[in-house]
């Protein structure tokens, strides 16, 4: 005895593969991706002088700073569900890494000595 498929059947069956497929390969990725930035508070720091000010935003001008404070989370569902988010620290960072370097009797006023020795780095 043969069992005969009718062509409803078969064209049925064709589209719910045919559905499933588009279905697979056409489905939308949830992707978010978010950066923050976190800044501390700048230290207080006073001058001795306005050329000794002048001399320490100019050299905190060319100072190199590469940020160590970055952090990375990323989420992940292949093909369903991507999330990243990372966090960054801000330009504070940099200026009191600055105040502490040329700072160097750690007294909270920067002299035209300590300006220019500091400056001298970064010639």
């Amino acid at each position: 005895m043969q069992k005969f498929i009718k062509k409803s059947e078969i064209s049925a069956l064709a589209l719910a593969m045919t559905a499933f497929g588009a279905a697979l390969f056409l489905a939308g990725c949830i992707d978010h991706s978010e950066t923050t930035y976190r800044d501390s508070e700048r230290v207080n720091v006073r001058f001795e002088t306005e050329k000794a000010g002048r001399v320490f935003y100019e050299a905190l001008s060319k100072m190199p700073y590469h940020a160590t404070t970055e952090s990375h989370t990323e989420v992940s569902i292949p093909v369903v569900f991507d999330n990243t988010y990372t966090v960054k620290s801000g330009e504070n960072e940099k200026f009191n890494a600055a105040v502490r370097r040329c700072d160097t009797n750690k007294d909270g006023v920067i002299t035209e000595a300590e300006a220019d020795i500091f400056a001298s780095q970064f010639h």
